[in-house]
């Protein structure tokens, strides 16, 4: 029998349950629609229905494969800061001019952690412009301590890029009196095996996949606030606006340690921390209380840095029009890259998703919105 000339296929590794088929199918299906590779975890109350990776052209990833996940790190801090407020080693409404001195002046001196959390602090970015070299080094600490507040803090909300990151480092640094990232890998990340980090480690550097980019493309929003001057503008984000993939894909930045969008990690390794410190199918790190509040609303309206209407709980994203994620009751974080983590608490449900390449528009890709959407309409059908 002669075998016909076929078009490339996508291949798919890993496990799924009988109900997860078709998952695999929508996942398989996902991978035709770009190049590179993705990882997709999904659990129910602990158990995985799938996990899986794979790609096509530009490389498939493996299951254990590390990859950028950018942004989804802001979940990983906020579920350190959960654990800190639980062990009461962090009070969300104490001000930081209380500890931190450099916020002891009249614009600053209400701040919470609660408005760096919930990106209402009014410093949602620094207006002077940085360099790689000079975020590298540190200037993004000494800019945020210097920024005065966009707005009132707790008046307004506007997505906080970058500062979240120095922000929430400083509060950990001058209030729990311990680094972030050392708080969070002891607290969040250890007790679950390990796999995810702020930076990539020069032993891990070698096995990071490979991103893969397409050229930009604003959307009607993003060029309305560009061209009428209504988005506000992040000198953090100068080396990004240049050259995204030329400051992504340098091994310096791989390997910093920004906890606001320097994750590295498999989409294993993202389930296995919810689920840990969720207390699915295991004991809890991180008590519930800590954990439902983190995940209420806090805020809710148009984004002074998106242009866009968002909402967030304490340093998690809440359902909204761009993101729906499983919808009421659900929360999560998406990364530039495409990838992101989103819970349901009411079904115990974990969904886990990262992709090497990077679409036109910055955040969740499409598809992991169809695969959002796919896993909400399989677990509603029963």
């Amino acid at each position: 029998m002669t075998t016909p000339n076929l078009p490339p296929a996508a291949t798919v590794t890993g496990t799924n349950t009988a109900e997860g088929a078709d998952l695999r199918n929508v996942f398989s299906r996902s991978l035709t629609r770009m190049p590179g590779g993705a990882q997709l975890v999904v659990t129910l109350d602990g158990e995985p229905i799938v996990d899986l990776a794979g790609g096509t052209a530009g490389g498939p990833v493996c299951q254990d494969t590390p990859v950028q996940v950018f942004s989804v790190s802001k979940l990983i801090v906020a579920l350190a800061a959960a654990h800190a407020v639980g062990a009461g080693k962090l009070d969300l409404d104490r001000p930081l001019a209380e500890y931190w001195p450099a916020f002891d002046r009249p614009a600053t001196r209400a701040i919470t952690t609660r408005h760096v959390l919930s990106h209402s602090s009014g410093i949602n970015g620094v207006d002077t412009p940085l360099s790689v070299d000079g975020l590298l080094a540190g200037a993004l600490d000494e800019a945020v301590e210097k920024q005065e507040p966009r707005w009132e803090p707790g008046s307004a909300h506007g997505y906080h890029a970058f500062t979240y990151g120095a922000l929430m480092a400083g509060i950990f640094r001058h209030a729990v009196g311990e680094s972030l990232q050392d708080y969070a890998a002891r607290n969040i990340i250890d007790p679950t095996g390990g796999g995810f980090w702020f930076g990539t480690p020069g032993d891990v550097l070698p096995r990071l996949a490979t991103l893969s980019f397409d050229a930009p493309i604003l959307t009607e929003v993003q060029l309305g606030g560009i061209i009428e001057g209504t988005a506000i503008p992040d000198g953090a984000m100068t080396p990004i606006m240049q050259d995204a993939p030329g400051f992504f894909l340098d091994p310096r930045v791989q390997q910093a340690d920004w906890p606001a969008m320097s994750g590295v990690s498999s989409a294993q390794a993202l389930a296995r921390i919810v689920n840990t410190t969720h207390g699915y199918g295991q004991e809890a790190t991180v008590p519930e209380p800590a954990i439902t509040e983190m995940a209420t609303e806090q805020v809710y309206g148009l984004d002074r840095s998106l242009g866009q209407r968002s909402g967030f709980g304490l340093g998690v994203e809440l359902p909204q029009p761009a993101m729906p994620y499983f919808g009421p009751g659900s929360y999560g974080h998406q990364g530039a890259g495409g990838s992101v983590v989103a819970v349901d608490p009411a079904r115990r449900l974990v969904f886990a998703y990262v992709q090497t390449h990077t679409s036109p528009t910055v955040g969740v890709s499409d598809q992991a919105i169809t695969l959002l959407a796919a896993t909400r309409a399989l677990l509603e059908r029963g």
